[in-house]
């Protein structure tokens, strides 16, 4: 039986103790547009079409709210539903119509680590998505640690449709389309949220960007380098309240004939290299930040939405 696929990593939404300094920080130096509020919600996009990618809100300590994946039509999200309640997924809701900006329809469910998901369809997007320099286009991928790694991947193969394009000896990769991963998995420290990474258009924009983030005192706590899986450039940073976030740019797209790497394909050294640059591995601040956000324990229900 065919597997119906989200086709992309549409958005995430983050609580923070202070989402209006962090919403200065996204549109000032991290150079996001602010779209607009629903809900005391924050909206912010990149350049791309996607009505928002980022969502900031109030909550007493920081924490992940939700992923949200876009789905093609009201009969994908009724797959993908399906596959959901096939998956053995009983923290679900039903389809239903939602308001915008969110949607026509969707659902919430939470995955087996208890990390809320939606799936959504008909966003009223924009139309204006040109490239500008220096500013993200969208959600490159998610970084998730995970305290059942395989549990993990197995929803999100299933339920989702995911594929798996390359695995390390930390990590696995998924791909929903023609980008090498959205979704990146560490074997694991979770289940926590290992980084946020924002597509930018080119290696210079990265590096401007590394720059504004120096002049607003935030140093570059991993890279500049260049990953093996993928071949996407980074910087990784801490943003408001120590959230992970990683400018990057030039994914590696792949069609259905990639081959998926294994551990050994990823070695350093020595062999072909798993990333490089001016640092071996993130900074401990970094690495620390990285098990700090949680889920919160509700937020698959879309009530607000709708």
């Amino acid at each position: 039986m065919t597997t119906t696929r989200v086709r992309a990593l549409r958005s995430i939404e983050i609580g923070l103790t202070d989402p209006v300094k962090a919403l200065k920080f996204f549109t000032e130096v991290w150079h996001l547009s602010h779209v607009g509020d629903t809900n005391a919600v924050h909206h912010l996009r990149g350049t791309g079409p996607f009505h928002h990618i980022l969502g900031l809100r109030f909550t007493p300590r920081p924490a992940l709210i939700r992923m949200v994946f876009d789905a093609a039509d009201r009969a994908a999200v009724d797959a993908i539903h399906e596959q959901a309640r096939a998956h053995g997924i009983t923290t679900i809701d039903p389809p239903a119509p939602l308001r915008q900006p969110h949607g026509d329809y969707g659902f919430g469910f939470k995955d087996p680590e208890g990390r809320n998901i939606a799936v959504v369809c008909g966003v009223a997007d924009h139309a204006d998505t040109a490239d500008q320099p220096d500013r993200p286009r969208k959600l490159s991928h998610i970084n998730l640690n995970t305290g059942d790694a395989d549990a993990t991947f197995v929803c999100f193969r299933d339920v989702l449709g995911f594929r798996l394009t390359d695995t390390t000896r930390k990590m696995r990769f998924l791909s929903c389309g023609s980008d090498h991963h959205s979704m990146v998995m560490g074997f694991d420290g979770g289940p926590t949220l290992n980084h946020i990474a924002f597509e930018m258009p080119d290696l210079e924009s990265v590096m401007r960007g590394a720059g504004r983030m120096r002049d607003d005192g935030r140093g570059i706590e991993w890279g500049p380098g260049r990953h093996g899986p993928g071949n996407n450039v980074f910087c990784y940073f801490l943003g408001p309240e120590n959230m992970p976030v990683e400018y990057t740019g030039e994914m590696q797209q792949i069609d259905a004939g990639y081959r998926a790497g294994k551990p050994e394909d990823w070695t350093w050294p020595p062999g072909r290299l798993d990333h490089w640059g001016l640092t071996a591995k993130p900074s401990e601040r970094m690495e620390t930040a990285g098990q700090a956000y949680r889920f919160t324990d509700e937020g698959y229900r879309l009530q607000e939405w709708r």
